[in-house]
């Protein structure tokens, strides 16, 4: 059964903490403020992006992201290694959701063990994070908070950011539907204070949209620009802008993650002072 990790009973919670702590870089890279089992449960119990796989006990606890199409696994953590006792499981979960597409991030050692279990390689992609600050900036755009009020014309500036790259949305309902799931907090808590939009409703022309990935870490969920309104600096703004809103919050954190090859994306983080904090490889599968 999957479960985000906050709606577990206390015995799952307790073995899901218990197998993070038995494995000491886990712990260190995923929950460095986390000393002991308890705490670590205490944690999950607070998450919205922190799901479980348990049957009759625990089987594994990771990230999770799901849109219309794609379930995307990172950070995990099993009581067993193959990837065959998470996958089947997960896989059954996600079919009865409807979700034809499974991609998991693995470390770039685990590619072959994935491989062998069916999966195909994918993209490499980079965690960056930095510790959010204020600073000064001057929008060249009005900012707005980015609301579910805006849906429609995010969806069809989120389309038309997308259409001629890898990966890109279909149609605009597909991308309305992946922005109503961030909002309405299936990927974690949607933070409409810290998320903004560049223009002025209906002309909004770029978007940065925050979820709360654990308590004391904020995730950069979706970044797009317009085509005709790029390398203006109004997605430098954004994230500025966000910052401000998040230092002093309790925030710790600021995350995104990025495709290793989207050079764009990498020189704007960088000159933002975030850090690459690892990499992984996408390995894909269908459920």
């Amino acid at each position: 059964m999957l479960t985000r990790a906050s709606k577990c009973p206390t015995r799952i919670i307790q073995e899901a903490a218990d197998t993070i702590c038995s494995q000491e870089r886990f712990l260190k890279e995923n929950l460095p403020r986390c000393n002991n089992s308890a705490e670590v449960s205490k944690t999950l119990a607070s998450s919205d992006t922190w799901h479980v796989l348990a049957n009759d006990g625990f089987t594994a606890v990771f990230k999770l992201d799901i849109s219309e199409r794609t379930a995307v696994v990172s950070q995990i953590c099993a009581s067993d290694n193959s990837p065959a006792a998470l996958t089947e499981g997960l896989r059954r979960e996600l079919r009865s959701m409807k979700i034809p597409s499974l991609t998991v991030r693995v470390p770039t050692s685990e590619v072959e063990l994935w491989t062998a279990n069916g999966f195909q390689r994918g993209l490499a992609c980079v965690k960056f994070s930095r510790v959010p600050v204020e600073s000064n900036m001057m929008p060249l755009l009005p900012l707005t908070n980015a609301t579910q009020k805006d849906l429609t014309i995010l969806s069809q500036l989120m389309y038309t950011s997308y259409v001629k790259m890898d990966g890109g949305f279909p149609d605009t309902q597909s991308a309305e539907t992946m922005l109503r799931a961030i909002m309405s907090g299936v990927n974690g808590q949607y933070l409409q204070d810290a998320s903004f939009a560049s223009g002025a409703s209906p002309n909004l022309v770029s978007a940065c949209l925050l979820t709360l990935d654990t308590p004391d870490e904020a995730k950069i969920q979706q970044l797009f620009t317009h085509p005709l309104y790029r390398a203006r600096g109004l997605a430098t703004t954004e994230i500025a802008a966000a910052m401000n809103r998040l230092s002093g919050s309790g925030i710790r954190s600021l995350t995104a993650w990025s495709r290793e090859d989207n050079g764009v994306v990498t020189r704007l983080l960088t000159k933002l002072g975030f850090g690459q904090e690892r990499t992984a490889v996408e390995m894909l599968a269908s459920t």
